[in-house]
């Protein structure tokens, strides 16, 4: 899977397929969350939340299998041999704006989760037509410990039981402390922002946000990685 990944690409000459499937699907799921966003904000709830649902499943199921295959993503697997630019624009412009980018698919991954789970929490149907409910959303104290107790079994077995390498365990570690960490920040927002309705719309906004910041500086590292500053090699 590594060595078709890492394949010349389509949209480049200096491109691998990896990075160029990567970078049109950042483009399509990015323009897709758009277009959900947009549908929310001319409450179409059941449009929106069949987009957008469906929409972050098939992201969270194509991130998983993708990096998982690949590795990190570029920086892990090209470092800066895979930078053919000066020392000071890949030191002051691209490491920067890769840092920033991880940093919003990090968070936008969580907030994925965070927004499918709140998405069914905040919303009901009437005669086919899902709304948001303008009411307190508050979690249970015995839902919160048992999310994080079935959580940590299922996934500490999964761990113990399928991985064969540290780094996979490692993995299956990461999925519980994901999971931990929405639950906890559903504890400390519900505190800001008790009304369900409100709570839904303001997070899926920066959630938005984080995704279109993820895309523009996803696309200037692949520009400077395969158009500007790629390596050439005779």
């Amino acid at each position: 899977m590594k060595s078709f990944l890492t394949s010349p690409g389509f949209l480049s000459p200096y491109g691998t397929f990896g990075a160029d499937f990567s970078s049109v699907m950042a483009w399509f799921f990015t323009l897709l969350f758009i277009y959900g966003w947009y549908l929310g904000r001319k409450h179409q709830g059941q449009r929106h939340h069949l987009v957008t649902l469906w929409g972050m499943i098939a992201m969270l199921g194509y991130f998983t299998i993708y990096y998982l295959a690949r590795g990190l993503g570029a920086l892990s697997t090209e470092g800066k041999e895979g930078f053919g630019g000066p020392d000071w624009v890949y030191n002051s412009v691209f490491v920067p704006i890769l840092l920033i980018h991880l940093i919003a698919v990090s968070l936008g991954l969580v907030l994925a989760v965070y927004m499918i789970i709140l998405g069914f929490r905040s919303s009901a149907m009437k005669e086919k037509v899902r709304f948001l409910k303008t009411e307190t959303l508050k979690m249970s104290p015995k839902t919160f410990k048992s999310i994080l107790i079935g959580s940590a079994v299922v996934f500490g077995l999964v761990a113990v039981l399928r991985s064969q390498t540290f780094a996979r365990a490692i993995v299956w570690i990461s999925c519980f402390i994901i999971i931990a960490f929405v639950v906890f920040l559903e504890r400390g927002i519900e505190r800001w922002l008790p009304d369900g309705a409100s709570r839904h719309r303001k997070i899926g906004t920066v959630t938005m946000v984080l995704y279109v910041v993820a895309l523009i500086t996803s696309t200037a590292t692949y520009v400077m990685l395969y158009y500007i500053y790629p390596v050439k090699t005779i």
